[in-house]
């Protein structure tokens, strides 16, 4: 009647006797059943609830002569139990008490606070704030800034001018022209039908454009630049040349078409090496197009930015209005106007936001739409011959660093008419640098001086720097 499954009773002296803390009657009938020195035993070993008058009262019972009659002995207890039930009560309340206290979980403020603290949040703000202040002055940039560390934003800021011409300022919401950093949304949009079950790595284009003169080439070899294929704008621009012509604005499937009339061959064969290429991403966004069956701009609308919630991210070409869309700039504040090689999108043509960026950096850090196993191939390199000229591979859409100790970062540069743009991640120091820039500034590529104050894996300036993304001469 009086056992417990947490209670174990002896009547022996040399046994310590456990008192649950879940109901009061249990350590009751305990105390009836055995000797006072035993109860005063049980109290001063229990717990560390401690009341003096109680720990009297026991000694007071236990010195009581054992030679006593039992009756009497049993009489002296049974005045104390009233005392006894009392605060045996008020022990079980402070148990419960400290117990529930126990199991109350950190606030998310106080998780806020640790994570601070554990990086150093604000010593390395104010040390980003000295670098780009000193190093970032008026009219040598003109851009916005990104940098965290393990999902704390330590700075975002905006310099410069979003409209030179009519004085309007930058804010953390204008959206520039990513140039090549936009072909991790192209890769990212063929790894979603590729995990969708639509295509496989492997296939060739000649599945998907039956008419088109590159059969061979395989998705994957358009993925890693490995297919050896020649400039299409330099096609493009050659062909308008040769017919004294003024270009017109042409979209991925036109400019496709002027390398098929052409009949452009590539010049080196597939997979023999990496040839970084804009070309083989105009191919794939064509091959999103066919594949879903609709426009690259709605697909990654629809499938990215949407979902996330990047409200100020969208494909050149939409043909929406934007009024947060920022001009590009060379030289002293030159305006870089848009050509007809601007509606070919893939290769670049993305326009977004240091804060959408980070979104974006979150969500694949977190498997958000692409499962972290179609991810992991992104995020390794495919070009042996690149592993002994480089510091860094070639993955699908991403350059892969992979340091001594075996930390790994991804990042990809960009340039195209007046922007200039960087996106750095430290997969293993979970560490994120976005600079984005309407004035041409290639000095952004090196972003070392900033993964120095998070205190993360950064390579020696130079090699991260000096990769040209592409784009044309000024005009």
């Amino acid at each position: 009647m009086c056992e417990s499954a947490h209670q174990h009773i002896s009547t022996s002296a040399n046994q310590h006797i456990s008192i649950s803390s879940h109901s009061p009657i249990i350590p009751i009938c305990n105390f009836l059943l055995t000797t006072p020195s035993l109860v005063r035993r049980s109290f001063s070993a229990g717990g560390s609830f401690h009341s003096p008058f109680l720990t009297n009262a026991c000694e007071l019972l236990a010195d009581y002569p054992a030679k006593k009659p039992f009756f009497i002995r049993i009489f002296v207890i049974v005045r104390f139990l009233p005392l006894f039930l009392f605060f045996l009560l008020v022990i079980q309340g402070c148990s419960s008490a400290v117990s529930h206290e126990a199991r109350v979980p950190a606030s998310p403020v106080d998780s806020v606070v640790l994570l601070h603290n554990a990086i150093n949040a604000n010593e390395k703000k104010r040390q980003l704030d000295t670098f780009f202040s000193s190093r970032f002055t008026e009219g040598k940039f003109s851009g916005s800034i990104l940098v965290a560390q393990r999902g704390v934003i330590l700075y975002e800021k905006a310099f410069g001018w979003k409209n030179y011409e009519k004085r309007d300022s930058l804010t953390t919401e204008s959206a520039f022209q990513l140039a090549s950093v936009s072909k991790q949304f192209t890769a990212a949009a063929i790894m979603l039908l590729h995990q969708q079950g639509k295509l496989q790595y492997d296939d060739t284009i000649g599945k998907y454009l039956p008419g088109f003169y590159l059969k061979c080439i395989t998705i994957r070899h358009l993925l890693t630049h490995r297919a050896g294929l020649d400039k299409y704008t330099n096609i493009c621009d050659n062909y308008y040349r040769a017919r004294n012509e003024q270009p017109v604005m042409v979209n991925n499937e036109e400019a496709l078409h002027i390398m098929e009339e052409l009949n452009v061959r590539p010049f080196r064969k597939p997979d023999e090496k990496f040839d970084y290429s804009n070309t083989g991403f105009v191919i794939l966004a064509r091959l999103v197009e066919i594949i879903s069956g609709k426009s690259f701009p709605v697909f990654m609308q629809e499938n990215f930015f949407y979902p996330l919630q990047m409200k100020h991210t969208w494909i050149a070409g939409d043909g929406l209005d934007h009024p947060e869309k920022t001009r590009g700039y060379f030289g002293p504040w030159k305006c870089w106007e848009d050509n007809f090689l601007d509606g070919v999108t893939g290769d670049k043509g993305v326009y977004s936001t240091a804060g959408d960026l980070f979104t974006w950096d979150r969500a694949l850090r977190n498997g958000k739409i692409l499962q972290p196993e179609i991810l992991e191939e992104a995020f390794a390199g495919h070009s042996p011959d690149l592993a002994k000229k480089r510091a860094w591979n070639y993955g699908f859409g991403w350059r892969t660093l992979q340091f001594d100790d075996g930390a790994k970062a991804v990042f990809h540069n960009g340039w195209w008419h007046g922007f200039t743009s960087t996106f750095y991640r430290g997969l293993t120091d979970d560490v994120t640098v976005i600079i984005l820039c309407n004035k041409m500034n290639k000095g952004i590529y090196n972003t070392s001086p900033v993964l120095a104050i998070l205190g993360a894996h950064h390579l020696p300036f130079g090699d991260e720097a000096v990769e040209v993304e592409g784009g044309s001469k000024a005009p």
